[in-house]
């Protein structure tokens, strides 16, 4: 079995991507270069959406959580204008 992935972006409907066989969804991750990149496993040659596993370190990777309901609400803060 031949496992590996490569980060990938759209751009004007193309399927676009870096030209690397990542071994770890982690290295993909590092080389999303755009807003909106993502991360598509090849598996025997075949393009295929990542695993529940896989997506939870996708998300871990790029976001620091694994799932929605990890992310913390960060409260707004009201600042006053400094009078200079």
């Amino acid at each position: 079995m031949s496992l590996h992935y490569f980060a990938a972006w759209t751009d004007s409907g193309c399927l676009l991507g870096c030209d690397h066989e990542h071994m770890s969804v982690l290295s993909a991750v590092a080389c999303i270069s755009t807003a909106g990149g993502y991360v598509v496993a090849v598996e025997n040659g075949q393009l295929r959406e990542l695993n529940p596993k896989e997506e939870m370190e996708f998300r871990l990777a790029l976001y620091g959580e694994k799932t929605e309901q990890d992310r913390v609400p960060t409260p707004l803060k009201v600042l006053k204008p400094a009078l200079n």
